[in-house]
C-alpha cells in the first residue's frame, strides 16, 4: 500500500514574504500526489507514514476539494460583498461540483459572511441615497442576483415611505425645465434614473412651478 510523505516548501525559520511557505507537497511512495495550501492541510487529517489505499485517497481528495471551495468563498467575500447567486456563478466557473459548492456556501453563510438580505438592504439604500428611483434600484438588485422576497423587502424599506414624485424632483436638481425641449430631456433623464413617467412629470411640473 502506498506510503505518504509530506514535504513543506520554504524555510520554516524565515517569515519573509519571499520565502514563506506557500504549499505542502503530498507524495505517495515518493511520487507527486497533491500540493496543498497550508491553511487547508490540517483538515485533511493525514500524517507522514500513513498508508493510503484507494478509498482513503478518494476521501482526502474530496475533503481537499471541499476545503478549497470554502476558502475560495471566504476570500472572495473578504474582497467584496456578494450575493449567493454571484458566489454560485463563480464556483460554477471554477468547475466546482454543485454539491460541494452548496456545502461551501452553507458553511460560509453560517459564519455570517454571506447575507443576501443585508446586501439587498445596503444596495437599495445606496441607490436611494444616490437619487435613483425604485425601478432602477430593482434592476440593480436583479443584476446582483437578488430577487423575490429578499429584494422586495429591501426596496420597501428604502422606498416604501417615500413620495416618488418628491424623490424625482430631488434627483432633477437644478436642471432647466423652461422649454419643451428641456422638459423632454428632463423626462428622459428621470426615466433613466428609474422613475415612473407619472412621478417624472409631477417632478417636472413642480420644477416649473418653482421656476
Amino acid at each position: 500500500m502506498p506510503q505518504l510523505t509530506i514535504d513543506h516548501d520554504g524555510a520554516d525559520n524565515d517569515s519573509t514574504a519571499a520565502t514563506r511557505r506557500r504549499s505542502i507537497a503530498l507524495r505517495l511512495d515518493g511520487k507527486a500526489w497533491l500540493r496543498v495550501e497550508p491553511e487547508a492541510f490540517a483538515e485533511l487529517g493525514v500524517s507522514t507514514g500513513d498508508e493510503i489505499d484507494v478509498p482513503r485517497r478518494a476521501e482526502v481528495e474530496a475533503t481537499l476539494a471541499r476545503v478549497r471551495a470554502r476558502l475560495f468563498v471566504v476570500r472572495s467575500l473578504a474582497m467584496k460583498a456578494q450575493s449567493t447567486a454571484e458566489i454560485v456563478k463563480k464556483l460554477a466557473a471554477r468547475d466546482v461540483p454543485a454539491e460541494i459548492a452548496l456545502e461551501a456556501i452553507d458553511r460560509v453563510r453560517g459564519y455570517g459572511y454571506l447575507d443576501d438580505e443585508a446586501l439587498a438592504d445596503q444596495l437599495a439604500r445606496g441607490m436611494r441615497g444616490r437619487g435613483y428611483g425604485r425601478r432602477r434600484a430593482e434592476q440593480k438588485l436583479r443584476e446582483r442576483g437578488l430577487r423575490g422576497d429578499c429584494a422586495d423587502a429591501a426596496l420597501d424599506a428604502a422606498y416604501g415611505e417615500q413620495d416618488e414624485a418628491a424623490l424625482a424632483r430631488e434627483a432633477l436638481g437644478r436642471r432647466s425645465v423652461a422649454e419643451d425641449a428641456d422638459r423632454r430631456r428632463a423626462l428622459a433623464f428621470l426615466a433613466r434614473r428609474g422613475f415612473s413617467s407619472g412621478a417624472a412629470w409631477a417632478a417636472i411640473r413642480r420644477a416649473v412651478d418653482e421656476g
